[in-house]
């Protein structure tokens, strides 16, 4: 372990302004990395899979659905700041009928611009199998490739991650007026050198495991919004450990609040698309100094259809 500390260190002496970079470290590492993309696809405790019908307390497994979201993320760490730009995009189908499982389909796309004029493009694309062991209990699989046109100056090392993951969530029906979730996740992210995007000025194999775990609770409005539609409140916390290989952020705290409504009604409930709208404050604890610790403000939409 010593070892890869003092490689780290020494490729930090090389690499231009790579210290400074670590707020935005490109490939994995940061909360603006891909390596933290695929981990936060792999386990979102506010994307649109709940089910508000209280006679169906499960996740809503529906059948096909297509679901797309934005978000813009204004982050700073000691002196660094600058804005992050992204597009999602999910596909989940039965893989073929009669199937109780859903195959999921997730790119991802993020601008990562610093406010000196520095810009990075990251690439993510997912897929899993959603596997509804219950209702109430969904375990789901996962493996990600992402790719980062970045240069030295965002401390890139390596161009390409590749991410093995396998996540469950756990819906606890009527706790109190609302439902509680558990999600629990386990990634192993790996850099290689195959060079699809831009190629790095120095080339460090860098292997990661992740934790991430977290809770949310969604609570039903008492009334009507928005024309009479159904809409609910959904608050969350999730916290996210990495290991292996030295990071420069091996602890993200996330506190998100977000709220939802259906835009039509339908005689299935659980069918109707649904617009949600966030709020997440994220915490990166940096591993060399809290003088380096980041602080994002992200806001979210999801319109799922």
């Amino acid at each position: 372990m010593m070892k890869k500390y003092l490689a780290t260190a020494a490729l930090m002496a090389v690499v231009p302004g790579m210290a400074q970079a670590a707020p935005y470290l490109a490939t994995v590492g940061s909360p603006n990395s891909l390596q933290h993309s695929a981990v936060t696809t792999a386990l979102n405790l506010n994307d649109l899979d709940y089910d508000d019908d209280p006679d169906t307390p499960g996740f809503d497994m529906e059948g096909d659905a297509d679901t797309i979201g934005a978000a813009i993320t204004y982050w700073g760490a000691y002196g660094n700041e600058g804005q992050r730009y992204e597009l999602r995009y999910q596909k989940a189908l039965r893989p073929f009928e009669g199937s109780r499982a859903r195959v999921l389909i997730d790119p991802v796309l993020n601008v990562l611009h610093v406010n000196n004029g520095a810009t990075a493009t990251m690439g993510t694309l997912s897929t899993g199998i959603e596997i509804p062991v219950q209702p109430n209990w969904l375990i789901t699989p996962r493996i990600a490739y992402g790719v980062t046109d970045a240069g030295a100056f965002f401390g890139s090392t390596s161009s390409d991650l590749i991410t093995v993951s396998a996540s469950s969530r756990y819906k606890i029906a009527q706790v109190g007026r609302g439902d509680l979730t558990i999600g629990n996740m386990i990634g192993w992210s790996t850099t290689t050198d195959w060079g699809l995007g831009r190629d790095p000025a120095f080339y460090l194999k860098e292997n990661v495991f992740t934790f991430r775990n977290g809770v949310a609770y969604q609570l039903p409005f008492k009334g009507r919004m928005f024309g009479g539609r159904q809409g609910s409140l959904r608050a969350s916390y999730t916290w996210t450990k990495l290991t292996d290989d030295p990071q420069s952020y091996e602890n993200v705290h996330e506190a998100a609040l977000s709220i939802g409504v259906r835009t039509r009604e339908a005689e299935q409930k659980s069918k109707a698309e649904q617009l949600r709208i966030g709020l997440i404050y994220t915490h990166g604890t940096s591993s060399f100094s809290h003088d380096f610790d980041y602080d994002a403000v992200t806001l979210t939409i999801g319109y799922r259809f």
